[in-house]
């Protein structure tokens, strides 16, 4: 009620509501009830923005590596990483498709895994990972705004 009652709404100042996933079990069956029960239909269309993070650097079926233990070879043919890549973010993200109205990504990145030193390097395979992500976003109306690794250590990504 803070947000909704400041001047920060009719300033086009947007409210980015980042729920972590992992924190609550049945996650897609109890926010996105909650979100569209608290903000008004005109308040989800305007202002208020669910926001996901979303990484394949974690999840086993999506991770690239130099190394077993991923779901595909960093010296794979690209087009078979590309068709891997394209339906597990199709299948991830799509179900962000629950929630009616502004939606955000506001932390994804080309890390192909958690180990930074077994992970993708080569520059097709980086692009490519980075494209196949943008048409995701853009086919289920998700804002993107991607994470470098870069921070604050490494050269890796």
């Amino acid at each position: 009620d803070i947000f909704r009652r400041s001047t920060l709404p009719g300033k086009g100042v947007k409210l980015y509501l980042n729920i972590i996933e992992t924190a609550i079990g049945n996650f897609y069956e109890t926010i996105p009830m909650w979100y569209h029960n608290t903000f008004s239909n005109q308040e989800r269309q305007s202002w208020a923005v669910m926001d996901i993070h979303w990484y394949t650097a974690w999840d086993p079926l999506a991770k690239g590596q130099v190394t077993p233990g991923g779901a595909y070879f960093c010296d794979q043919p690209l087009e078979e990483i590309r068709t891997l890549l394209s339906k597990r973010a199709q299948a991830a993200l799509g179900r962000f498709n629950r929630f009616d109205g502004l939606k955000a990504c506001t932390e994804f990145s080309v890390g192909t895994s958690e180990n930074a030193v077994v992970a993708c390097n080569d520059v097709d395979v980086l692009r490519m990972f980075l494209e196949e992500q943008l048409k995701v976003f853009k086919q289920f109306g998700i804002e993107p705004f991607f994470w470098t690794w870069r921070m604050p250590y490494g050269r890796t990504f």
